[in-house]
């Protein structure tokens, strides 16, 4: 496997508002790529907070779950691929591991395979991804 390291940068954050807590909330977002991959994404979350204030979005607590749709060039190949997303939000970060969805890569992508994780605490995050292209 090939590890590939990238910055990632929040470009849109829209998460319907949660008033209570438990409370269940989806979230859009699209970012930008920088490093090894250079691209786009959109992410769709859904996010069961089941702790904090709705009022401190910082202070929530809960699990997500979600697909990330990419589109960019990895490794001087072009095309797009999907992420699974799944991870947790507390003490202001949130820790997320990633999977290939298998079969969603396109053009010079199709057939990628991998799986990553990040750790974010801002719109600005690094992302490690390690994967496998065909050759």
């Amino acid at each position: 496997m090939t590890t590939a390291t990238i910055t990632v940068t929040g470009q849109s954050w829209d998460e319907t508002p949660s008033t209570s807590v438990p409370a269940v909330a989806t979230a859009r977002f699209t970012t930008r790529w920088a490093g090894d991959l250079v691209g786009e994404s959109t992410c769709s979350l859904t996010i069961c907070y089941v702790d904090g204030d709705p009022a401190d979005p910082q202070s929530l607590v809960g699990p997500y779950t979600g697909f990330e749709h990419v589109t960019g060039t990895l490794a001087g190949r072009e095309g797009s691929f999907v992420l699974a997303a799944r991870g947790d939000h507390r003490g202001g970060t949130a820790t997320t591991q990633l999977e290939v969805v298998q079969g969603s890569g396109t053009g010079a992508l199709a057939g990628l395979r991998g799986s990553g994780s990040y750790a974010a605490e801002a719109m600005e995050y690094t992302l490690t991804l390690d994967y496998e292209l065909p050759e």
